[in-house]
């Protein structure tokens, strides 16, 4: 099953993401880490991803589409994936090549997201880029649902606002519902 796990910056969507990889013993693609990664790199490209991340700008698509359609070969996927962090935008979600199966959509109030995007320390998490990283969000990538949506494809939206505990418990009965349901299908 390939699983997209979809919310706003700190909304801990990539906390669960890895929570639900583990538990479904499948990768876990989050495109945080691939562009960390190239930025870390000597070349152009890389001094092009730190200048767009240190301004809370967006990959644009052309490199974050050849970029993630390179990265992922370095997974087997015949189990399926979680994705975090891709597709972002129509377009990437047009050239993405899997098959979205669900999306769990992660939701926490705005301003506790960026309370927690605070804390966290990173460089790129000045105030000025989180507010534009929110706002890119509700721009570009939460019309993503509805795209999918369309398409048929089941959303499942997940409360935040509990403990850690109290959602991985919520995320617990959904996966072993899913399970029960696939294999008496």
């Amino acid at each position: 099953m390939n699983i997209l796990v979809f919310g706003g910056q700190g909304s801990g969507k990539s906390t669960h993401a890895k929570y639900i990889a583990d538990k479904l013993e499948i990768p876990y693609i989050y495109t945080g880490d691939l562009f960390r990664e190239l930025e870390g790199e000597e070349s152009e490209k890389g001094k092009k991803i730190r200048d767009l991340m240190k301004k809370g700008i967006l990959i644009p698509n052309e490199l974050a589409i050849a970029a993630f359609a390179e990265y992922i070969k370095k997974f087997d996927l015949s189990k399926g994936v979680v994705l975090d962090g891709f597709p972002r935008n129509l377009e990437q979600a047009k050239a993405l090549q899997l098959k979205i199966n669900l999306i769990i959509y992660v939701t926490l109030p705005e301003n506790t997201a960026i309370q927690r995007l605070m804390e966290r320390k990173r460089y790129d998490d000045t105030p000025r880029a989180i507010k534009k990283r929110l706002d890119l969000y509700k721009e570009e990538t939460k019309p993503l649902l509805y795209f999918y949506k369309k398409k048929g494809v089941k959303v499942v939206e997940i409360d935040n606002t509990p403990s850690v505990e109290e959602v991985r418990a919520a995320l617990d009965d959904f996966l072993e519902k899913q399970s029960r349901n696939k294999n008496n299908a």
